[in-house]
């Protein structure tokens, strides 16, 4: 699946999958639905872990058993389990599992609560109030719209932070920051990612927006940044996210690009096998008629959230 861990499926052939991201900031939020396989992070996989994430899981249906940094973890529907990417991992999703997850950077978590090692591989049981009230966290995130304001984001990321700090026992929460050339790139990034089916979209309609120059847009962003390009990049994924989600099956692909601001259908085609190494049609084919995927969408979600967990999304 990644550097992060890998998945083993016992059956291939019938295995099936779904998954949805949707990023908040510095936070990701994940619904994951799918047959049965095996998740196994080891000791040198955990070791190289660059960016530590806590993961606050919660299951909706089926079962996780397995082991955590070392501890055995069994959670059923309604439970709640917390953990590290920089932790060992060995786990088996049974009985058709579905889970919501929240993503935390460590370096973020740790503004608002005093990490501990007794919450790795904890399970907050489905009758405890901690599982009720963060398992009610998960659901509202879920239900969020990709289009949300860059001002809902921090609302909604922030509001997050101080629950579950408040939850789990957490330290006091940090006073807001002033916003950082970082979070400057950020916001412009989802302002591009809001914008791409415009045909305007460009340097000149970002300056406008954010009421700065050419010249220190392009500083901002990097001296070296192409501008163009990066635009370009992520019209081709959000083009891959919608062909993998099986929701455009009646529509062609040339009609999909065309939504995401993608008009000249032969360079559409030509810069998708470039991007990621095969054509959209081939994507389309591993989808199946159910509007999900093999485990081809897991995958292919995997390598999206590796890029993040390491921070790349932001610079390349």
């Amino acid at each position: 699946m990644s550097a992060a861990g890998k998945v083993h499926i016992p059956d291939p052939e019938t295995f099936t999958g779904y998954f949805t991201s949707l990023a908040l900031g510095d936070l990701r939020t994940m619904r994951v639905r799918s047959g049965e396989f095996r998740y196994v992070r080891d000791r040198q996989m955990a070791r190289n872990v660059s960016r530590d994430h806590v993961m606050i899981n919660l299951t909706e249906s089926g079962r996780i058993a397995g082991e955590v940094a070392g501890r055995r973890v069994m959670a059923g529907a309604g439970a709640v389990v917390i953990s590290r990417l920089a932790s060992p991992m060995d786990v088996v999703l049974q009985e058709e599992a579905e889970w919501l997850a929240l993503i935390i950077p460590r370096a973020i978590l740790d503004n608002y609560m005093a990490w501990s090692p007794r919450f790795d591989a904890r399970v907050l049981q489905p009758e405890s109030t901690q599982a009720i009230l963060i398992g009610g966290l998960l659901r509202s995130l879920d239900r969020l719209s990709e289009t949300i304001s860059p001002r809902e984001t921090t609302c909604a990321a922030r509001a997050s932070l101080v629950f579950l700090a408040t939850c789990l026992g957490g330290a006091t929460p940090a006073l807001p920051r002033v916003e950082t050339t970082e979070d400057l790139v950020r916001s412009i990034r989802r302002y591009m990612a809001r914008r791409l089916a415009d045909p305007d979209l460009g340097p000149d309609l970002i300056c406008r927006e954010f009421a700065m120059s050419r010249s220190k847009l392009y500083r901002v962003m990097g001296d070296t940044t192409n501008i163009a390009s990066v635009i370009k990049r992520t019209r081709l994924r959000a083009v891959r996210s919608d062909i993998l989600s099986g929701k455009h099956a009646s529509r062609s692909l040339a009609d999909i690009a065309k939504g995401r601001g993608l008009t000249d259908e032969r360079n559409f085609r030509r810069s998708f096998v470039s991007e990621f190494g095969y054509p959209p049609s081939a994507l389309r084919k591993q989808v199946g008629a159910n509007g999900n995927s093999r485990h081809a969408e897991l995958e292919a979600g995997g390598s999206d959230l590796e890029r993040w967990f390491q921070g790349l999304d932001d610079h390349d």
